[in-house]
């Protein structure tokens, strides 16, 4: 462990984290300077063992990229092995950089209960704590097993090395900082077990899945390391990643949660350290947390702000006026209620973390019924001005924001597309740009260059209108984009399409060609929504089902990131149908990896933490890394 870390000390640069006013963070920083360490306590556990003997460290996550420049905090004064009991101490001899520096403990080694002086050094246990101001709290308590290690792996997965480390770019403090509140949502750090002690009321995880990876991970941990962790690394092994140890072991399965699922199954101890496991294998070792209440009614568009609240449209009706409903990264749901929201479907973040939302429709004294953008700021305040009618909005649909403050939105009723500047005034023109090639646009992205695609329903074409308006170009796709439902574009500048009729994917390349259409593979069947991770792999919701009573499930497949042909991530069934989803529709993917999805059915939002590549948000044009 020690040769894989960073062990000298590094200067690290300050997080500001900035809260929505409305919902807040969750754990608030209490220091931006340097916080000196308080003295730490904990215990020890394979299963219900103790563990004595073991190694354990403090770990500052670090900040010089994606699993690395993690930073030994006790490397002074390690502390003394853990006793008979697997109690250990940490004294305060340690400084973090600041308040809302992240640490974790980690565990390595030691004797799970076994008669003579074993050592099983396949153990390596972890625990992701959080804000370095939290160990300052009365009674603070660290609990380190199976659970804490699967809770971290899930959470911390794109952040997460062999042996590990863990660390983000420097530029991507907020999504570190989210992942390891994730992971305590998940787990209470304090008594080992799920969930998390903070998870509000009307969230719910997949507590059961999660406590049989712990005791799949136990097997291993309670034995002399050798032959009982077999099944373990035989199921956990990736191509040439073979893991020696449970925690990189875990860190395996996360990453690709379709691989051997039944053999990893199989795996579970005949005696069981934590009872209430699955009866059965799961679908795949995807982790969920499910969010309802918050006014959410037939959930539509999902957007992400730059600390990574998430904010939903709400079509359904509420009486004087629709709901927009915010969820903040500790778990918090809430909505904001406003009578310039009424079926609203799409919505759009801008670089200033003001939420702009359509309304389908709207009362008839505005813009005759024909629908408005509303707007607001990121404490739910109306801006003034909104709602907006100006540029020729015409039951608007979809709407994306662009670097510049602007917004683009897809007028479904008239063959027209809607440009506002950031204060809401027209840069369309009084009528919006109109053409017969825009006819029926119920979806719109933004490339590098400022140009606005749309996805024309009911049509085989999507659309481009430059930055300008002056041209407005229509590319056909065949049959193959029948329905398009969604439209997104990835770093290289393609262009991708969900054609729902036709069960099936499209990629164009930047000049409207043609490059490939993708159906069955990877469980895409009836496809909604699509967005871009920031490795460029392609993620959808599946609104249907192919057979009746089969669950429902999300899709991933690769993007022009793999070469000319896209294959399939997820498994042929789809990822995610034991988080009990019924109608899957809106999509994004935000700066801790995690993909949040719209229940329209269940007026509901799931979580799938830590699965995808992390993405800078708020979302305006091509996705990129944080």
């Amino acid at each position: 462990m020690t040769s894989s870390l960073r062990l000298h000390s590094l200067a690290c640069g300050i997080a500001v984290v900035i809260c929505s006013a409305l919902l807040g963070c969750g754990a608030s920083p209490t220091s931006n300077g340097p916080v000196a360490g308080s003295a730490l306590s904990g215990r020890l556990k394979g299963g219900q063992n103790p563990i004595s003997g073991a190694t354990i460290a403090l770990y500052e996550a670090g900040s010089s990229g994606p699993g690395a420049g993690a930073i030994n905090l006790t490397l002074a004064r390690p502390p003394a092995p853990t006793d008979s009991q697997g109690n250990f101490n940490i004294t305060g001899d340690y400084t973090c950089p600041s308040g809302t520096t992240q640490v974790y403990v980690v565990a390595q080694g030691g004797n799970p209960g076994l008669s003579g002086s074993i050592n099983n050094s396949a153990i390596l246990l972890m625990a992701a704590l959080g804000d370095c101001s939290n160990l300052s709290a009365t009674n603070y308590f660290i609990n380190v097993n199976e659970v804490t290690t699967a809770a971290a792996a899930w959470a911390l997965a794109p952040f997460l090395a062999p042996g590990g480390v863990v660390g983000a770019s420097s530029t991507n403090a907020t999504g570190l900082r989210n992942a390891f509140i994730n992971a305590n949502k998940l787990v209470n750090i304090a008594t080992g077990t799920a969930p998390g002690a903070a998870l509000p009321g009307g969230v719910t995880t997949e507590t059961a899945k999660l406590y049989t990876f712990a005791n799949i991970l136990s097997g291993c941990v309670n034995s002399d390391g050798t032959t009982a962790c077999n099944p373990l690394f035989a199921a956990a092994t990736v191509g040439a990643s073979v893991p020696s140890n449970t925690l990189d072991a875990a860190r395996n399965v996360v990453l690709n949660p379709a691989n051997n699922v039944g053999s990893l199954f199989m795996a579970v101890p005949a005696h069981v350290a934590f009872a209430s496991g699955l009866s059965g294998a799961p679908h795949d070792w995807t982790m969920s947390v499910t969010y309802t209440g918050g006014g959410l009614s037939d959930p539509a568009d999902l957007a992400l702000d730059s600390q990574g609240n998430v904010w939903v449209a709400n079509f359904g009706y509420f009486p004087g006026g629709g709901a927009v409903t915010e969820i903040s990264p500790a778990g918090k749901v809430q909505s904001l209620t406003d009578p310039s929201l009424e079926e609203s479907f799409g919505i759009a973040i801008d670089g200033s973390n003001n939420v702009w939302v359509t309304n389908e429709q709207s009362a008839s004294s505005v813009n005759s019924g024909a629908g408005s953008i509303a707007e607001f700021n990121s404490a739910g305040q109306v801006m003034t001005g909104s709602p907006y009618t100006a540029g020729g909005i015409d039951f608007p649909y979809a709407i994306a924001a662009d670097t510049d403050g602007s917004v683009w939105v897809a007028d479904y009723a008239t063959s027209t597309a809607t440009h506002l500047a950031a204060n809401g005034s027209s840069l369309s023109g009084v009528s919006g740009y109109t053409s017969s090639d825009l006819d029926y646009v119920g979806s719109v992205a933004l490339d590098a260059a400022h140009d606005a695609w749309f996805g024309r329903v009911e049509q085989n074409q999507v659309a481009e209108v430059t930055a300008t308006g002056s041209t407005i170009s229509a590319y056909s796709c065949g049959t193959a984009c029948g329905s398009t439902e969604s439209i997104a574009i990835d770093q290289a500048g393609d262009v991708w399409i969900t054609d729902q009729e036709g069960s099936s994917v499209v990629e164009l390349g930047s000049n409207g060609a043609k490059l490939q259409t993708l159906s069955g593979i990877g469980g895409i069947y009836t496809p909604q929504d699509l967005a871009i991770d920031g490795s460029g792999n392609v993620w959808l919701t599946n609104l249907d089902v192919p057979v009746s009573g089969q669950p429902y499930s999300i899709s991933a497949i690769t993007g022009a990131n793999s070469g000319p042909t896209s294959t399939a991530i997820s498994p042929a069934s789809g990822f995610g149908m034991d988080a009990g989803m019924e109608g899957p529709h809106g999509i994004a993917i935000d700066s801790s990896g995690s993909v949040w999805v719209s229940d329209s059915s269940l007026n509901a939002v799931t979580q799938f933490v830590g699965l995808a590549a992390p993405v800078a948000t708020p979302l305006l044009g091509p996705p990129k890394q944080p």
